[in-house]
């Protein structure tokens, strides 16, 4: 399987001058946090970073560490999503912006996704209610009655159907979409 990294979005409610891919954290850029995770994993062959013309500053980075790219539409995540399943039938989307995101969230989901039968799409979440109070969820879905996070990690498949992978960890919650997750991510990472 291959991961692909999501960082081509317009990055507007952050309201920062900077892509957010290269926002640092903790001395680290978000998308070289993420790159490390990706790298560490069991089970991935390759990664790409998904970039568009929105991000040229991300691509221009993503060249200087030799981290392979491949151009989407940059027309929303849906649309990209869409656009990345025409060429790679199944893979894993990780977002630039999950600053902690470990090899062991990557393992499971995809060993989740491996041992489900018949195959179809994962999408990490985590139970709204343990979500730090002051992190704006992107994306509030229900399952089986429970609330949950989408965080940003997820098996991709041209199935319509999904089911969630649940991580029990508040922090993984955190995609940093506005200047307050920026400060929860800054606070919080070791």
């Amino acid at each position: 399987m291959i991961a692909i990294i999501l960082a081509g979005g317009k990055s507007n409610r952050l309201g920062e001058e900077i892509e957010k891919a290269l926002i640092r954290i903790g001395g680290e850029r978000l998308i070289d946090l993420v790159v490390e995770s990706v790298r560490e994993s069991n089970f991935l062959e390759i990664f790409l970073v998904a970039i568009t013309k929105n991000t040229p500053k991300t691509g221009i980075h993503c060249k200087r560490m030799n981290y392979k790219t491949i151009e989407t539409p940059g027309e929303g995540y849906h649309k990209d999503l869409q656009y990345l399943l025409r060429r790679y039938p199944e893979f894993l989307s990780v977002a630039c912006d999950i600053p902690f995101i470990r090899k062991e969230h990557i393992n499971a989901i995809i060993d989740a996704y491996l041992s489900h039968k018949p195959r179809i799409s994962v999408t990490g979440a985590v139970p709204l209610d343990i979500v730090p109070k002051n992190v704006t969820p992107s994306y509030v879905f229900e399952h089986e009655g429970k609330e949950f996070v989408s965080c940003g990690i997820n098996v991709v498949t041209s199935s319509e159907n999904s089911i969630p992978f649940v991580f029990n960890e508040p922090l993984l919650a955190i995609n940093v979409n506005t200047c307050d997750d920026l400060n929860v991510a800054r606070k919080n990472l070791i």
